[in-house]
């Protein structure tokens, strides 16, 4: 980011950044949380989930009041208007992203009220697709941070793999569910988890198509990546 003569435009710029930025690493341990909860369906951590998407909600009434802020009083243009504009898109993201959680967390809850043999082995997958999500998310983050379009266009790439998970977990839980009719409530909560991660992977890649904007000035967002 270059430098103003009013240096009191780079502090304002650099703190709403670094809001953004806390908010995607709050959304990020939700999701950590929320992959160990499904792992052990542990219920006190999945309402913990549930209950901490009220701290993501009030970081992006923050940064929009920021962004408002400096927009009216700034005034700015070229990659500074860029900027303010991504940290404001950014947020929205993350603020779905923290929705997505709560509802995966929801879904947790519910699973734990099931007979423990109709929990399906599946899980096993969506755990995976967790821990692809969450580097995904730092590592788009720390782009955002650095104005690093490489790696946000890795992490685009990246979120295939997640709509992979979730087409295999998808055929594999309705199989499952003509099988044993008696595993449907199970199975069917396990697809909400399935397609709320998939939800977060698309999140995930429009905050890095808004990395990719700020610094280059491109919109990307309906751009083919071979």
């Amino acid at each position: 980011m270059s430098g103003h003569i009013l240096k009191s435009f780079d502090r304002d710029l650099d703190e709403v950044t670094k809001l953004v930025y806390t908010m995607g690493t709050t959304v990020s341990s939700q999701l950590e949380k929320a992959g160990k909860a499904l792992i052990k369906l542990d219920v006190a951590l999945a309402e913990e989930v549930r209950d901490g998407d009220a701290v993501v909600n009030g970081q992006h009434v923050e940064v929009d009041a920021q962004v408002e802020n400096q927009i009216a009083i700034r005034q700015p243009q070229a990659v500074d208007l860029r900027r303010l504009l991504g940290c404001s898109r950014i947020s929205i993201d993350l603020e779905r992203m923290g929705d997505e959680t709560r509802n995966i967390a929801r879904s947790i809850l519910r699973l734990a009220e099931q007979p423990a043999e109709s929990v399906l082995a599946n899980r096993s997958a969506l755990v995976m697709a967790v821990a692809t999500l969450r580097h995904m998310i730092d590592d788009v983050m720390q782009a955002f941070l650095a104005d690093d379009t490489d790696t946000a266009r890795e992490v685009m790439l990246r979120d295939r793999m997640v709509d992979d998970v979730f087409r295999t977990t998808l055929r594999s839980l309705v199989t499952h569910m003509v099988e044993d009719p008696g595993a449907t409530t199970s199975a069917m909560e396990l697809i909400w988890i399935a397609k709320a991660l998939e939800r977060v992977g698309d999140h995930t890649k429009n905050v890095a198509e808004t990395v990719i904007f700020i610094r280059e000035g491109a919109d990307v967002r309906h751009d083919l990546i071979a």
